[in-house]
């Protein structure tokens, strides 16, 4: 048992130590992309007011679409770069080939995101929902009902380029739509990444002179 007990525990060591070496190899793409979210939040977030202070219902969709489309391109390209600035280690045998790097930058910027949705989840799944207010709202009991209603906001308007589609769509009540925003910046990021490391599927980059 004490055997298999200090396995498990230079595994762990082993799992953690290799975890903060990437995040401290890769920490200028990380910070770009925390750069470009907070960024592109302020962004969406402006864009959404003025859409929702008209009332047109187009335009909160139109203006949502047109922020998040921004803001994955903002990150294809920054993955792209770095994609293809790692082709020349890899193809001259410095660097080992990862082709999910992208990806897990992106997961790793998007652990304050993550922290919000476990918490909003938490804080969901232990809400009484048998007991409603008059207005038909959750009550009880109150650290959940707080904790769901302040790590919602708070993670939506982190992200508020997906705020005018999360609210066209009717998703922002919901406790997965925390979980469910951080989709589509893994995998632009993921694949374009990838498509870097291979010099293909470049924006505002004439990859064949590269």
């Amino acid at each position: 048992m004490e055997m298999n007990s200090s396995a498990d525990n230079r595994k762990k060591t082993g799992i953690f130590r290799r975890a903060a070496g990437f995040c401290s190899k890769n920490s200028d793409m990380i910070v770009k992309m925390l750069v470009h979210q907070f960024g592109l939040t302020v962004f969406g977030y402006l864009l959404y007011s003025a859409a929702n202070v008209s009332g047109n219902s187009a335009l909160i969709i139109g203006f949502g679409i047109f922020s998040a489309v921004f803001y994955l391109v903002l990150l294809y390209v920054l993955s792209w770069e770095n994609g293809s600035k790692d082709k020349i280690r890899i193809d001259a045998g410095r660097m080992k080939r990862d082709k999910f790097k992208g990806a897990k930058a992106s997961l790793v910027a998007a652990i304050p995101n993550l922290i919000f949705a476990v918490l909003a989840l938490i804080g969901y799944l232990g809400i009484n929902k048998e007991v409603l207010s008059a207005e038909g709202g959750y009550i009880t009991p109150e650290w959940a009902v707080n904790m769901f209603g302040i790590c919602r906001v708070v993670g939506a308007y982190l992200n508020s380029m997906y705020i005018g589609i999360g609210d066209y769509l009717g998703l922002l009540p919901y406790p997965y739509y925390l979980f469910l925003i951080i989709v589509p910046s893994v995998t632009v990021c993921g694949v374009g990444y990838f498509l870097g490391t291979k010099e293909i599927g470049g924006l505002f980059t004439d990859s064949k002179k590269r």
